[in-house]
């Protein structure tokens, strides 16, 4: 709770704070912007208000939110998650250069019935971020119960003929909570179903953020239908209700966490060694025998694959013939294959990778934030 509250002070003052900026912006280019003051602060209070909610409100809440405010609450995360910071440590200095270079007051009278051109455009560039998070929560709203498949066919290096053709279904970051609720989860459930897969791989983030959040994500684990089973890995969402809480619920519902172990499933007389880390912050690049000492010795026809939910694990995992992992959603925002949120903050973000004798497949996620 002391984390949460927290976060809500953090946000509400950065909220108040960039209003404050912007504000003090408007008041130099005149006074006949009063109602542009006046949409800054309530906007600032509905993004305070909103994100405070999401916060705090009890998990029981959720459902209805989920149902009656996915809108707001969309636009709000995409405003506090990816535009306030960035509006604020760019405004700061801004204002602290202009303050310094050119006191109030700056604007040019004008005319009492009409406002000028400059200022026209100065406050259509105030109202370009708050349009565009607007813009980007009603496609998210529109498109929330759509799904994407694509298939890949792995080449593996000395793949026996009774592993020729096993397909694997790999369903990652369902993110069970306040936008990913029991529809949706089931549209996730019969798309995997529908690909009649032989093993069913989930890396990681079953929740977004609570346990009481689990028992949606474990009905739709638990409807997913395969020949040879279920197995998962842990995501960093799955440990911010506490650490192990995730692995013990999946322990007592008898779902396969492969938490730093390995699982032999036999298959036409093959053995197929599944290996699954658990969420790994910073530190494992230096460390490859993290994933090398998952794996027991290699027997003639082994196939290896293994579970992780951050694809940067690919770097520390060449004793494994497959990797799978999630947790980037396809770069959150791209504006093309190579240009976006994804090449910046990740080395492999979206689809297959290969290396020597591995290949990696980096799911962009089922579920979503916002």
């Amino acid at each position: 709770m002391d984390f949460r509250i927290a976060l809500a002070v953090f946000f509400s003052l950065l909220n108040f704070g960039c209003a404050a900026l912007f504000v003090w912006q408007l008041r130099r280019r005149g006074d006949r912007l009063q109602v542009a003051v006046v949409a800054v602060w309530l906007w600032a209070i509905a993004m305070t208000g909103l994100v405070n909610l999401q916060i705090l409100m009890p998990p029981e809440w959720q459902d209805f939110m989920r149902r009656w405010f996915y809108l707001p609450l969309a636009v709000e995360m995409v405003w506090n998650v990816l535009f306030l910071q960035f509006l604020f440590l760019g405004l700061l200095p801004t204002v602290l250069l202009l303050r310094r270079l050119r006191p109030l007051p700056l604007a040019r009278p004008m005319s009492p019935h009409q406002i000028s051109r400059r200022n026209f455009l100065y406050l259509a560039s105030y109202g370009a971020a708050p349009t565009l998070a607007l813009g980007m929560g009603v496609h998210g709203s529109l498109t929330r119960n759509e799904l994407r498949v694509r298939e890949y066919n792995i080449g593996i290096a000395g793949l026996p003929p009774e592993l020729e053709g096993f397909s694997i279904a790999h369903v990652s970051d369902l993110h069970s909570g306040i936008f990913v609720g029991p529809d949706r989860l089931k549209i996730v459930s019969q798309a995997a179903n529908d690909l009649k897969a032989d093993l069913v791989a989930i890396t990681g983030d079953m929740i977004n953020g609570s346990m009481k959040e689990f028992p949606d994500a474990l009905v739709a684990i638990q409807a997913i239908e395969s020949r040879y089973g279920s197995y998962l890995c842990e995501g960093n969402h799955d440990i911010f209700p506490g650490p192990g809480l995730m692995v013990e619920a999946c322990a007592q519902n008898n779902l396969s966490m492969l938490y730093n172990t390995t699982r032999i499933v036999p298959v036409n007389g093959r053995r197929l060694i599944l290996g699954g880390l658990p969420w790994f912050r910073r530190g494992f690049e230096v460390k490859p025998e993290v994933a090398n000492r998952l794996f027991p010795d290699r027997q003639e026809g082994d196939v290896r694959i293994l579970l992780a939910h951050h694809p940067h694990l690919f770097d520390i995992a060449g004793s494994a013939d497959l990797v799978l992992t999630g947790h980037t959603h396809g770069g959150q925002i791209m504006l093309g294959d190579e240009v976006g949120l994804g090449p910046m903050f990740f080395r492999y973000w979206s689809g297959a990778y290969r290396r020597g004798n591995s290949t990696l497949i980096v799911s962009n996620g089922c579920g979503d934030w916002f």
